[in-house]
């Protein structure tokens, strides 16, 4: 594998992959920076409201360590902020490029609580430490060296997520619980889509995986991370004093259902 650094000349197909895969990702945390800080809305006591405020200034620094060392690649950063600072609604996709889950029309149909703030913290957070930690191990030395940072505060995110819940079960008890638990299998679904359909010989997914695993960009195939997801995110659930929900779809295109009435929606068996 060919390790690049900042400065080096680099093959145009190196550098185009390079510069997909680091503007989407910049670009996802900025937006999910906005979505994350628009859920303060919801916290019940001034420490949730810290500690939700301090996640959302990590998420606004990992689109600055990003954009930080794609302005070097001739990328245009300050306007790709200012299309997503002025336009948080509906983002230019052409100007931009972010995951579906942190557009904000979906990701208002997913949050309407504090419950929900706590379960993708949770549930989801799990997946974003697997997925992103492979970028500690990539080829191109400055996403490296900005990966283990991110890394690291992503898995303070999802301890986050674990403290979050297990304040809601001290004050509310056993009904603090059962919201908790009537949202795991919303938020199992978009953690399973963390990593896109997995990889099938022949298909348009598996050939640019194999091109990206190739330059050395991405290490984790799409079932095996999905795999590692689901030990992890296992864990976390029994330490929250939660039961992991079976016979959940991945959401791959980030667009989840929100049921209004909690008491009606029916959920899979659990495992206990």
């Amino acid at each position: 594998m060919r390790i690049y650094d900042q400065g080096d000349t680099m093959p145009d197909e190196y550098r185009t992959a390079l510069l997909h895969l680091l503007t989407f990702q910049a670009d996802s945390e900025y937006a999910g920076a906005q979505r994350v800080g628009e859920n303060l809305q919801f916290a019940p006591r001034p420490e949730e409201a810290y500690r939700l405020s301090k996640k959302t200034m990590e998420e606004y620094g990992h689109a600055f360590y990003l954009w930080t060392i794609l302005e070097p690649l001739g990328v245009d950063v300050k306007a790709r902020m200012a299309e997503l600072r002025d336009n948080p609604e509906n983002p230019d996709p052409k100007k931009v490029n972010i995951i579906n889950g942190f557009r904000r029309p979906y990701w208002q149909q997913q949050f309407k609580c504090w419950e929900d703030v706590a379960m993708m913290s949770c549930v989801v957070t799990p997946g974003a430490v697997i997925f992103l930690n492979q970028y500690t191990k990539c080829s191109y030395l400055p996403w490296a060296k900005v990966s283990e940072r991110i890394a690291r505060e992503e898995v303070g995110h999802m301890g986050f997520g674990l403290w979050a819940a297990k304040r809601i079960i001290e004050f509310d008890g056993e009904a603090g619980r059962e919201r908790l638990q009537r949202r795991v299998a919303k938020f199992l679904a978009m953690g399973l889509g963390t990593y896109g359909r997995p990889s099938a010989p022949g298909s348009v997914q598996s050939q640019n995986f194999d091109l990206y695993a190739d330059m050395g960009l991405k290490v984790l195939k799409p079932e095996d991370a999905q795999a590692e997801y689901l030990e992890l995110v296992k864990k976390r659930l029994d330490e929250a004093g939660l039961d992991f929900v079976e016979g959940i779809e991945p959401d791959y295109d980030q667009r989840m259902g929100y049921a209004m009435d909690d008491e009606e929606l029916e959920q899979p068996a659990v495992v206990q």
